[in-house]
């Protein structure tokens, strides 16, 4: 790939905040809601083996009652944005023992003039049709975005079983593929983890390599999704990966990999794609490893100029049509 000319830092990516600006007029916030519904997966298999859920939640949370949330996150916010999604973050507040709860949350938090949608963290094996079509609903009656924040991690089904995440890669595509097909109002965003480990071999964790990242992203690229997080493996405290990054050799990604990674990633990805987030970033004093020096702004910076000096602009790596 030869070398860019452009002496501007432009962003050669289709932005969660482009997309806010282009259809709102203004950047969008979001305010985390936790309903303390807990982990469905959790209670029934253990969980994802990287998961602490502690290590997501924002300070301001600080009580149960949903609108007093709301209202603490607006005012924790109200510097920065005027309007909002609502954001089911912590645990799985859709599945089969939480939506109906969820639900009457969701209606009312929907009709806060602030609000502009909602966000729900999703699982694609426990979306129950009826869950569903309350939310295509919900989306149509107030005009207003819904969001389905659904994991999955990695398309490597060896991955998917040494993570423990429940499901394997075809059974997402075909949750991917109903919810497009008959509830056309709402918005998937599917999350994806890099540097996730597949097996142990002689006492060290092998990672996904860069091609098995890479195919990640091509695979989803060819579904009908909307948006795409991408976030590197933290290891966390309270999280099962603590114990076996104590017992093995457990290598993490550098920085600097993960930059290049990303940037080349970006390439791979449907150019209409919204890019939701480039990393993640664990919450207070739960972070293990990696302990990367570089700020999330200033890892989102070199991503950029990574692009720009690559000349790499989103779906530009792409050598057919999807």
């Amino acid at each position: 790939m030869k070398k860019s000319n452009n002496p501007n830092n432009e962003k050669p990516y289709y932005s969660f905040s482009d997309y806010t600006k282009n259809k709102f007029k203004m950047k969008v916030g979001k305010i985390s809601i936790n309903t303390n519904f807990g982990c469905a997966h959790k209670l029934n298999d253990g969980g994802c083996r990287f998961c602490n859920l502690e290590s997501y939640k924002p300070p301001y949370i600080k009580e149960d009652d949903i609108k007093n949330q709301w209202l603490n996150g607006v005012k924790n916010y109200k510097e920065r944005y005027k309007k909002y999604y609502g954001y089911f973050q912590l645990g799985t507040p859709l599945s089969k023992f939480a939506s109906k709860e969820s639900l009457f949350y969701a209606n009312e938090l929907i009709k806060f003039d602030d609000c502009v949608g909602l966000m729900f963290g999703a699982r694609s094996d426990m979306l129950e049709e009826e869950t569903l079509k309350n939310l295509n609903d919900l989306a149509r009656v107030n005009d207003k975005e819904i969001w389905l924040e659904i994991g999955l991690q990695s398309s490597n089904d060896e991955t998917l079983r040494f993570i423990n995440r429940g499901h394997n890669y075809s059974s997402f595509v075909y949750s991917i593929n109903n919810i497009k097909e008959n509830y056309k109002n709402l918005i998937i965003c599917v999350h994806i983890i890099f540097g996730l480990p597949k097996r142990i071999e002689n006492n060290k964790i092998i990672l996904e390599d860069k091609n098995d990242m890479i195919k990640t992203i091509k695979d989803i690229s060819k579904l009908k999704i909307d948006a795409v997080k991408f976030h590197q493996l933290d290891i966390v405290r309270g999280s099962y990966f603590e114990n076996i990054y104590n017992r093995y050799d457990f290598p993490t990604l550098d920085e600097d990999f993960y930059i290049e990674l990303i940037s080349e990633v970006l390439g791979f990805t449907r150019e209409n794609i919204i890019i939701a987030r480039l990393t993640g970033d664990s919450l207070g004093d739960t972070l293990i490893a990696p302990k990367w020096k570089k700020s999330k702004g200033e890892i989102i910076n070199s991503i950029i100029k990574k692009m720009n000096e690559m000349n790499i602009k989103q779906g530009g790596l792409l050598k057919t049509n999807l």
